[in-house]
């Protein structure tokens, strides 16, 4: 019998090969720099655009009609002096109140 006219063993027909092994590899190592790059690129993407607004000191814009400033007394600054660094944070929660919640901690801070 000829050699040429034998039928390919079945391990070699079922596997199929790769017929470029190496384009392969370049391709599957190209596909896989590209995403490592582009994982690091969102990182430092996101790390600057977050850490941005945080060194910003971003706050939310103020409500329309509202100004930046809010006016620190001493009814809503209560337990803190005027001029206290917190008395604005303060304040700033009292005026968010609805005026049923200001009207009962009003009450409680004259109980006490």
């Amino acid at each position: 019998m000829n050699p040429e006219s034998e039928t390919p063993s079945a391990a070699a027909v079922g596997s199929g090969g790769i017929r470029f092994p190496r384009l392969y590899a370049v391709i599957k190592w190209g596909i896989i720099a590209t995403l490592i790059a582009l994982s690091i690129l969102a990182t430092v993407f996101w790390v600057m655009v977050l850490g941005g607004f945080a060194g910003a000191g971003f706050h939310a814009a103020p409500r329309n009609g509202e100004s930046g400033e809010i006016a620190v007394t001493p009814e809503c600054a209560w337990p803190y002096d005027v001029r206290d660094s917190e008395a604005m944070a303060v304040c700033r929660l009292f005026y968010n109140m609805t005026p049923e919640q200001r009207a009962e901690v009003l009450k409680k801070r004259e109980a006490k």
